[in-house]
């Protein structure tokens, strides 16, 4: 049995520079905790603050199961999932492979803290319609909810999660020569999809080697 402590595995040519960034850039995360069982839900989960990554917030349904299991100050993993795609042993000539994927991901560890109160609810709201409307001509904002905010607060559960640890990986072919690098973005720009599109785009921008 390993004595490993619990981390994202990630070889050191695939970790990411700045894995905040990831979050920053995909904030639809995935929400693991393991008080009464293992709990995962799919939500928008921000950084608190906009210069300090010590913090996140965010919130679910009070409905979900999972809003009543969560305990204050138990140990969380939020998942940050950004782009993905199928990468072919076909478009590799060079170096041969087997058949892979590319893809960009973040983990934020820490411990969750139930946010109960209503101004403490509203802050969390807040921070995520600001994030969420930034840059539309018309931001929308909590106060067009006048009269039905109470009733919204009733049926969420925020939390605030302070960080212990952001890793991140991106595994973009880097270990492969730039001929067969240039064969998979192009065959990855070819497919349409938005997802093989990001991953090319951001195989592009890889330093030449």
């Amino acid at each position: 049995m390993s004595d490993a402590a619990p981390g994202l595995f990630v070889p050191s040519y695939y970790q990411a520079d700045d894995p905040a960034a990831i979050v920053r850039a995909h904030p639809f995360a995935l929400l693991v905790s393991a008080s009464g069982g293992i709990w995962a839900t799919a939500i928008p989960i921000f950084f608190e603050n906009e210069n300090t990554t010590a913090t996140m917030v965010g919130h679910m349904a009070r409905r979900n199961p999972h809003a009543g299991c969560l305990r204050d100050g138990e140990p969380v993993l939020a998942v940050f999932s950004g782009p993905h795609a199928y990468v072919s042993p076909r478009w590799y000539v060079e170096m041969p492979e087997v058949p892979t994927w590319n893809y960009v991901l973040a983990h934020v560890r820490g411990t969750i803290h139930p946010v109960d109160d209503e101004a403490g609810q509203m802050a969390v709201l807040r921070r995520a319609v600001t994030i969420l409307e930034a840059g539309a001509e018309a931001p929308w904002t909590l106060d067009q909810l006048s009269a039905r905010v109470a009733e919204l607060l009733s049926r969420i559960r925020s939390f605030r999660i302070r960080v212990e640890r952001i890793e991140g990986a991106a595994k973009l072919s880097q270990r492969h020569p730039a001929s067969d690098r240039a064969r998979v973005v192009k065959q990855l720009a070819s497919k349409g999809d938005g997802n093989s599109a990001e991953i090319a785009a951001l195989m592009r921008a890889l330093p030449e080697s």
